[in-house]
């Protein structure tokens, strides 16, 4: 069969040294059984090192997940993979940029970032291999968990900012070579980690092992490591509607807190404030009396509607309350509402 199999790519090979003349004439005739049976074989082999690679992926992005010191690890392997062509010699471009690199990769904002985009690349490969938002509503709580523990280190981050900023502005003015080491922290916060802000489809890691078709088809899931309302939005929300869970009320409860103490922290001024409590908060506890039905609290959730429609009469959205809730009295169902505008402190309504 490997002579035949030759035999076939050998004409078709001698086919382009040909002049233009030998083009008018056909060659002998092809075996298309044999053919086809090459083509399904190199296919096959294709497939089978497709899977090797995914499987040996996601040991390595398991392995790599277990703790800050693996995860770093293992992003420095993705950089020299994907950056310095494998080189890692004394004389190579890697040196230069891991020393330049150095308190970066130390810090703990940047390996818990980097810890928990392969913790949810993780989390993303099971999405994809078919597991159910049932399977991994346990993991996802508990990425969004370690979200909130990592980004609590900020507020440390920040202080020694300050303080650095307070140093420096008492240091004397002096020459140049002395006012070059007048004290600063340019470290970087959690939330300000390009790590965590990376998408997974577009990880260094994906890229690194080529398995950007693992994403390809992913359904409700947030592509994000960091965005936590996009987790509620596409995948936790429609699941706890799903199972009637009154885990949906407390997400709402919750957002509001944020959503206010957002607002408290960046000291806005009295205007916006007012606004944020006559717009944004009620139409989040429209959303929120929306779920109530939804998940079977009928009457409490048209209450607290009709509640909401006598306490906010100028509401923007107020002429659509009232049709929906007439149309709930008459018998008609609840749909949920998405919110498509969470609040920034620099523009809340």
């Amino acid at each position: 069969m490997k002579k035949q199999i030759a035999a076939i790519f050998l004409c078709l090979a001698c086919s382009f040294a040909l002049p233009p003349l030998a083009f008018a004439q056909d060659t002998a005739p092809i075996d298309i059984k044999e053919l086809l049976n090459v083509l399904k074989q190199i296919k096959e082999k294709r497939s089978e090192s497709e899977k090797t690679t995914q499987s040996k992926f996601t040991q390595d992005i398991r392995a790599a997940s277990a703790s800050n010191a693996t995860a770093i690890a293992f992003y420095e392997q993705a950089i020299i993979a994907t950056q310095f062509a494998g080189k890692v010699d004394d004389k190579s471009a890697y040196h230069d940029w891991k020393k330049a690199e150095a308190d970066k990769l130390k810090s703990d904002a940047m390996q818990n970032a980097v810890r928990l985009h392969i913790n949810y690349l993780l989390l993303t490969l099971q999405r994809a291999g078919g597991a159910t938002t049932r399977q991994l509503e346990p993991a996802l709580m508990a990425h969004i968990a370690a979200l909130t523990a990592a980004g609590a280190g900020d507020g440390e981050v920040l202080r020694k900012q300050e303080r650095a900023k307070d140093l420096k502005q008492e240091t004397p003015r002096g020459p140049k070579n002395n006012r070059k080491n007048s004290p600063t922290d340019h470290s970087q916060t959690f939330w300000e980690q390009e790590m965590i802000k990376q998408g997974v489809n577009g990880s260094i890691f994906v890229k690194w092992y080529g398995v950007q078709k693992l994403f390809e088809d992913l359904k409700d899931w947030e592509e994000t490591p960091c965005n936590v309302d996009g987790m509620y939005q596409k995948t936790l929300l429609p699941y706890y509607r799903e199972t009637k869970d009154p885990r949906v009320i407390a997400y709402w409860d919750n957002k509001l807190a944020k959503e206010a103490a957002a607002i408290t922290e960046a000291q806005l001024s009295a205007f916006k404030v007012d606004q944020f409590n006559r717009q944004r908060r009620p139409r989040v506890l429209w959303l929120r009396a929306t779920d109530m039905i939804v998940i079977g609290l009928r009457n409490r959730g048209m209450t607290e509607m009709l509640g909401l429609i006598k306490t906010y009469p100028d509401h923007k959205d107020l002429a659509a309350w009232i049709q929906k809730l007439e149309n709930l009295i008459k018998g008609g169902t609840a749909s949920p509402g998405t919110d498509s505008a969470p609040v920034e402190p620099d523009s809340a309504e």
